[in-house]
């Protein structure tokens, strides 16, 4: 963000929307009690005529503020605070003659503190601070333009006005230091979420490797492995017929093909609407800490996309259940598609424990139950746990799958 030093940083962020509309509240609140004070001070005011003029231009201003967004951008956050400066030597003109410093209702009241604020979550700490400094000033004329040298205020009024000059300076400073902080925080979880994406990608490129690998092991690799034994006992007689031969090499050249194809093969494609079932129980374990996850799936199966949130959510807390209780050492996530059931195995290698639903229910203990179960049934499937002490736990999750979304 320009001038923040926190690039791709938006600036839409959630935490800076929050910080806008709260000032934004602020500014509709000052401005609306600072309406209040002028209608029941206004048989005391000096000049009302001026007041309801420069209240019906504030509101005319917020208004389009408001409307437009104004405070997105720079210009119209350094207008809004030449006006809200301009509205305090204005207050003194306003206000019975030597009143301002009195501990009487103050016309500004605490309005101009929001242009202070608006542009420190607009333009950072320094900005802030320079606003804050601008209305102090403003505030040091209020008092001249209502008939109070500098030089004849009392002890009192001094602090009285340092106490506003103040109240303005960490307006600005503090909008500008939050600002600082949401940005860098917007800057780090943008990069978090691209080193996830990368991860993501990562583990998908080594899942398609894996699965290269376990094809051509299962079936070239083998064939190759049996030309070579028979080449070579086929070199150790001392006469060879050139039948054997020619079926050798037709051995070697149809396993030729057949590593061609599967090399060139395209990947197969998801239907409109579905994901990759190891992909989601790829996102599920992403991220876990305290044990290794090892994710297997005997072939490719596709899931409703509107199912996959419910899933993970199932899968992602049974992990954390392992990571956090199991006291494992590894675990592995197994599924496969049979007879039209998506069948999920989450099992580790950990302490175990006597599982009791009655029980658990009654401890308060609700994850397994809420959590995890819970997600499955909403999907029209069932779970099942299978544990003992110092035997590791086992969760299956099965789910029904529509034709349309199982690959044979």
């Amino acid at each position: 963000m320009a001038g923040q030093g926190y690039p791709g940083a938006p600036e839409t962020e959630p935490g800076l929307r929050g910080l806008w509309l709260g000032i934004l509240a602020y500014r509709w609140a000052t401005f609306a009690w600072m309406a209040v004070l002028a209608v029941a001070t206004r048989e005391d005011l000096r000049s009302p005529g001026i007041a309801l003029v420069v209240l019906v231009f504030v509101g005319s201003w917020n208004v389009w503020f408001t409307v437009t967004r104004g405070w997105e951008r720079s210009a119209n956050r350094w207008v809004d605070l030449g006006l809200s400066f301009a509205l305090l030597p204005v207050s003194g003109l306003v206000m019975e003659e030597g009143t301002t410093a009195s501990g009487a209702p103050f016309f500004a009241t605490s309005y101009p503190a929001s242009a202070a604020l608006t542009v420190g979550a607009g333009s950072g700490l320094v900005a802030g601070l320079a606003a804050g400094a601008a209305l102090s000033f403003g505030l040091a004329l209020s008092r001249i333009f209502n008939g109070l040298p500098l030089a004849e205020l009392t002890s009192d009024e001094w602090v009285s006005m340092l106490n506003g000059a103040f109240y303005y300076l960490a307006a600005g400073g503090a909008a500008g230091v939050v600002r600082s902080v949401l940005m860098r925080s917007a800057a780090e979880r943008s990069l978090a979420i691209e080193d996830a994406a990368r991860q993501r990608e990562r583990a998908a490129r080594l899942a398609e490797r894996e699965a290269l690998g376990r094809e051509i092991h299962d079936s070239v690799l083998q064939s190759l492995a049996m030309v070579e034994k028979e080449g070579r006992e086929l070199t150790a007689r001392p006469m060879v017929r050139a039948e054997e031969v020619r079926a050798l090499v037709e051995l070697a050249a149809g396993q030729e093909r057949a590593l061609r194809a599967l090399l060139t093969e395209a990947p197969e494609q998801p239907a409109a609407g579905t994901v990759s079932l190891r992909t989601a129980l790829q996102a599920a374990a992403f991220g876990l800490d305290g044990v290794p996850v090892t994710i297997t799936t005997a072939g490719p199966v596709w899931l409703p996309a509107e199912d996959v949130e419910e899933l993970n959510g199932a899968v992602r807390q049974a992990l954390e259940n392992v990571a956090q209780h199991a006291q494992a050492t590894r675990v592995t996530i197994f599924a496969e598609e049979v007879d039209g059931d998506v069948i999920i195995s989450v099992r580790d290698d950990g302490v175990g424990f006597d599982y009791d639903e009655e029980r658990l229910a009654r401890a308060g203990k609700l994850g397994l139950l809420k959590s995890m179960r819970g997600r499955i049934e909403a999907l029209g499937g069932q779970m099942r746990v299978h544990s003992a002490p110092r035997l590791g736990t086992e969760v299956e999750f099965r789910l029904p799958v529509e034709e349309p979304f199982a690959d044979d």
